[in-house]
């Protein structure tokens, strides 16, 4: 009696799996032994390269041959290069020290200093942060394969992940790394110093710096002193200050920077400073304002108009007809006129304030009015990427959510008139 002893599965793509059963005719047949174990031995690469290679026929291997040519050329096309060099030590070190010595100098500087002045010295520290982000990369393992020759067996094989190998790269030092943190302290200092003026380009590198360091707690602070610090009056000595009004247009902190802040404190997960981002950005009145010139003054110029365009043109088409007084013709055209822009512009407002397209997780509450919506809904934006990031990536778990964090972050959704998951806009619950 033979048996058929049961062979190991090669941990090979179901294509080839499927190519090979149909054209497999062979059978390995041995004596059955007493001194074979019952628990099949392990088998090495060479063996299972062998054993695929003998398995395929010609034309199988052929066409598994050219199915997998596209794959081999892709694996060495996304193999890396030459892998980057990371800085030395002493060169970010250096490059840590000169960073200090310029707040230093920034902060011992007798007067006002210039924009010019505060923008070079935040230049300096960013040139030796983004030498610590290149040391920082280093952390993570890179694995990189090797494909030995063109056949199936071979890239099948070398796709297998204990043959990937975990390139470790050099880690900064602790040093280093105390070094970074006294120097996100120092441009906080910068920031907070009273002689410094934060100008929207100050801003907006301060908020660059901090994120690419991954520092957000301070952000808010900042965020909040861009409309409240008190400004330096130039020509006095000692330097006098004069308190600036927060709700001015000017004072609004530009979408852009908002949007930096709040996604450089979603990626370093603090819950806390990326509420206090929403709150000094999305949700005060110099915003408000802001978005309302921006947006719109025109359309509401345009509407008050209305009126003194309809009236002309009502005139005007009282001359090219005869069928009744002049006046009454002018006066029957504007209300048609106006009617019509009126109907029709109702209709466009509805529509732009009550479209829900755009959001995911957070909606708003019912009673809350179009006018409030449309103003308030860069502010519902930025809570939604908040849950969405705080939250269950899949939406079939949408709901499940638990925790202190979020349970702090649906409190804070519904003081704001705005609902976290509503059951009936959820999937499946139509």
């Amino acid at each position: 009696m033979s048996r058929r002893i049961s062979r190991p599965r090669v941990n090979i793509c179901q294509l080839c799996d499927i190519l090979i059963a149909p054209h497999s005719t062979s059978r390995l047949h041995v004596r059955a032994s007493k001194t074979i174990s019952s628990t099949p031995k392990a088998i090495s690469a060479s063996t299972l390269h062998t054993l695929a290679r003998r398995r395929i026929p010609a034309q199988a291997r052929q066409i598994a041959d050219r199915r997998l040519a596209t794959l081999a050329s892709e694996t060495q096309h996304d193999s890396p290069g030459p892998l980057y060099k990371t800085p030395s030590t002493a060169n970010l070190e250096n490059g840590l020290k000169d960073a200090k010595h310029a707040c230093e100098e920034l902060l011992q500087f007798d007067g006002i200093p210039s924009e010019q002045k505060i923008l070079e010295t935040i230049a300096v520290c960013e040139r030796a942060i983004m030498g610590q982000q290149t040391l920082s990369l280093a952390e993570e393992p890179v694995n990189t394969g090797t494909v030995k020759d063109g056949t199936a067996a071979s890239i099948l094989l070398s796709l297998d992940e204990t043959n990937l190998k975990e390139v470790q790269r050099q880690k900064p030092s602790k040093s280093i790394r105390r070094s970074v943190d006294d120097l996100s302290r120092l441009l906080h200092s910068v920031i907070t110093h009273p002689p410094v003026y934060i100008t929207p380009k100050v801003l907006e590198a301060y908020v660059n710096i901090q994120a690419h360091l991954g520092r957000p707690e301070t952000l808010p602070e900042a965020l909040a002193l861009y409309a409240n610090k008190p400004v330096p009056v130039e020509g006095t000595s000692p330097v006098r200050y004069s308190n600036q009004n927060p709700n001015k247009v000017a004072n609004a902190v530009p979408i852009a920077v908002a949007d930096r802040a709040l996604q450089a404190a979603i990626h370093a997960r603090n819950l806390g400073a990326a509420i206090d981002i929403v709150e000094n950005t999305y949700t005060t009145t110099a915003f408000y304002r802001s978005k309302f010139i921006r947006k719109a003054l025109i359309p509401s110029t345009a509407a008050l108009l209305a009126p003194v365009a309809a009236y002309s043109v009502a005139s005007k088409l009282a001359e090219y007809q005869t069928t009744m007084d002049g006046e009454m013709a002018t006066n029957v055209a504007f209300v048609g006129i106006l009617a019509y822009m009126g109907f029709t512009g109702s209709i466009g407002v509805v529509a732009l304030t009550t479209a829900n397209d755009q959001m995911d997780r957070v909606t708003w509450a019912p009673g809350i009015p179009l006018r409030e919506r449309w103003m308030r809904e860069d502010e519902r934006a930025a809570i939604d990427q908040i849950a969405g990031s705080w939250g269950f990536r899949e939406s079939w778990r949408r709901g499940e959510e638990e925790g202190v964090e979020w349970d702090t972050l649906r409190e804070w959704i519904g003081r704001k008139g705005m609902l976290l998951d509503r059951v009936e806009l959820m999937e499946g619950m139509e």
